[in-house]
């Protein structure tokens, strides 16, 4: 079941509200959280009811651990959970791409069957290891069991974020217990945010999909435009999907009285790596620099200072190594292929880069000039993030910055305007009069508006009612309403 399954909008949705908030009401803050971790519980379990059991039995093991590393800081117990945690991770997501790797290298054939991964078992993975090194810092307590099943499973963050840390939402459970929630208070701006989500989900992202599918298809030959074309129309497809169920998932969360934290922060409109990585899924970005890059670059400096290193190899040492491992872990974690890994190491080495430039305290680029170099490399790296190897995503790549006749037109436009002095040359996507224009017609509407669209799930208590808010409502009610019929799954679901 995914948000804009019509399912989830007709039915579970409305029940679980008038559930959630009826028992709130009649039976306390007790009974009215039970009913959710039922509720999310039947979520998760509408898509594989084998795996609700493989989850469950993982909060329990997590909760367990919690409970014990409370009482003893520093033992064996927090590596041996994050082990165990990161054990399981690996055989349902990583066995079968180390197996192939390994054979690869050693000239065996590994036999390995097609594994289901469970899903979302990246984002619940790492945000019960985050609560896990918390307690060991002494940064959160071990909550109630019932209070710690729910920061887990509650569903509008359960699947693909954004990860939540217990800090965040501790305090918010305990006060739902004592009868101090919100209740409706957060309802008004949680629809119009979960609305607004889902317009971009259904009306944005699907329909420019179409035609990043078309580029990134397997033999596909693309002329060097439509190259460009493809990978632009990519990047915001995944925008406004991933952005799209990020507002969702907060809407959802005020609905119920909970605040979340919000994901995405005009990250398109940044003007260096630094920038857009503060702004572009900025939970995971908060969950490597805190459990990944922060140790490592400690542990790093540590050992740069016993050695006397300094300039460019104390540099290496503290910043890039420490920068360049969490960026290939981040694109691991995203996928197992060697095209996340490469997603991973094209993020990581701009970051180096831009990270450098800071330190050697060079002249600051034009702020247009440093937009295109990270709107390029952005493309670069989400070209890998897509294909389905990196073959592909090579050969993509060759094709848009090693130009083969760039100056030429497809068959359709040299007919209707035969004065045109071009040559005329075969085009895999914009052989189609149609086809090509509907796509840079999309393009020409979802780059600025990627850029232009404010950011309201970081600001939901600024969405006062009025006129204006209850047209842009209606308008887009209408709008999804239209588009609805055809639902998709939200890209992340992947991960």
């Amino acid at each position: 079941m995914v948000f804009s399954d019509p399912v989830f909008l007709a039915l579970f949705l409305p029940a679980a509200l008038v559930l959630f908030h009826l028992l709130r009401c009649t039976a306390g803050g007790k009974m009215a959280l039970a009913a959710l971790i039922g509720l999310s519980m039947f979520f998760y379990a509408y898509w594989n009811v084998a795996f609700l059991a493989l989850l469950m039995g993982q909060v329990l093991f997590n909760f367990v651990c919690a409970r014990a590393i409370a009482q003893r800081r520093g033992g064996v117990v927090l590596p041996v959970a994050i082990a165990i945690n990161l054990l399981l991770l690996g055989y349902f997501k990583y066995r079968n791409f180390f197996l192939a790797n390994a054979g690869a290298l050693l000239g065996i054939d590994f036999s390995v069957s097609a594994l289901v991964v469970p899903l979302a078992i990246s984002f619940h993975t790492f945000q019960q290891i985050a609560l896990l090194v918390d307690v060991n810092d002494g940064e959160a307590e071990v909550p109630p069991l019932m209070d710690y099943t729910f920061f887990v499973l509650f569903f509008p963050q359960l699947i693909a974020g954004p990860i939540v840390l217990h800090r965040e939402m501790g305090h918010q459970v305990a006060a739902l217990r004592r009868g101090e929630s919100p209740g409706l208070a957060l309802f008004g701006p949680g629809f119009v945010l979960f609305l607004f989500g889902l317009f971009k989900k259904i009306c944005l992202a699907d329909p420019i999909g179409v035609y990043a599918d078309l580029a990134f298809a397997p033999g596909a030959m693309l002329h060097t435009v439509e190259a460009w074309a493809g990978a632009i129309a990519y990047a915001h497809q995944l925008f406004f999907d991933f952005s799209g169920y990020s507002d969702m998932a907060v809407g959802l969360g005020l609905m119920f009285g909970f605040r979340l934290p919000f994901n995405f922060l005009v990250p398109f409109a940044a003007p260096s790596m630094i920038e857009y990585w503060k702004r572009w899924h900025i939970t995971m970005t908060r969950f490597f620099t805190m459990y990944v890059y922060a140790p490592v670059a400690l542990q790093a400096a540590r050992s740069a200072a016993r050695r006397g290193f300094g300039g460019v190899r104390r540099f290496v040492v503290c910043v890039g190594f420490p920068t360049l491992l969490t960026f290939l872990l981040s694109g691991l974690w995203h996928g197992a292929g060697w095209n996340f890994v490469m997603f991973g190491a094209v993020n990581g080495i701009g970051l180096c880069i831009n990270h450098a430039w800071r330190a050697m305290r060079l002249p600051l680029l034009p702020l247009g000039f440093g937009w295109v170099l990270t709107a390029v490399t952005v493309l670069v790296t989400l070209v890998y993030f897509r294909a389905g190897s990196v073959a592909q995503a090579d050969g993509l790549l060759a094709r848009m910055f090693v130009p083969d006749h760039l100056l030429c037109a497809p068959g359709w436009l040299l007919e209707r305007y035969p004065f045109v002095p071009l040559p005329r040359a075969d085009f895999e996507i914009f052989g189609d009069a149609r086809q090509a224009v509907t796509m840079l017609l999309w393009i020409g509407v979802l780059a600025p508006l990627s850029v232009m669209l404010p950011a309201l799930s970081a600001r939901p208590d600024a969405l006062r009612p009025g006129w204006r808010l209850a047209g842009a409502a209606a308008c887009m009610v209408v709008l999804v309403g239209g588009l609805i019929d055809q639902p998709r799954s939200f890209l992340y679901f992947a991960f």
